[in-house]
């Protein structure tokens, strides 16, 4: 592994934007002009969420050009049987450069991820990954989970 692995800070909050928006495009949820009107809301949103540590963020790097990023969104819940705490976690945005793939990036990012989720004492994680994906969360132990969901805001 040559590439170093850094938690973000406010700073990358225009970066984690970028590569939110360049996920979405590329599962095919919303085009290019759709994203790059939503990347400042959301660094605007990680500027905050880095800073108070409710957006955790790792950034991937080699020879100071960015590789990928991911990162958990942190957030309160009710505790749990057979856990002190009250936070749980998903998985946001896991994103790697197309000419820096299939080099075990992603997969760095999701152990400090998970590293940091065990060290913090998150109850769980949950995630959507693309079907590209699958294979890398299952093997890190994720398993399909079955969940409703209802929108509130209009598609």
């Amino acid at each position: 592994m040559s590439f170093a692995l850094r938690r973000a800070t406010p700073d990358d909050a225009e970066l984690l934007a970028r590569h939110r928006a360049a996920v979405w495009e590329e599962v095919g949820e919303w085009d290019a002009a759709t994203m790059a009107e939503q990347v400042p809301v959301w660094a605007a949103y990680f500027r905050h969420a880095v800073a108070d540590h409710t957006y955790v963020a790792l950034v991937a790097s080699e020879d100071g050009a960015v590789l990928g990023s991911g990162a958990i969104l942190v957030h309160a819940v009710l505790p749990r049987p057979k856990s002190d705490s009250d936070r749980t976690g998903r998985v946001q945005s896991v994103y790697v450069v197309p000419a820096a793939r299939r080099r075990g990036i992603a997969r760095a990012i999701m152990d400090g991820l998970l590293a940091y989720a065990r060290e913090r004492g998150l109850i769980s994680l949950s995630l959507h990954p693309s079907d590209d994906a699958r294979g890398l969360y299952a093997s890190l132990g994720f398993e399909a989970a079955n969940e409703m969901r209802l929108s509130l805001v209009p598609e």
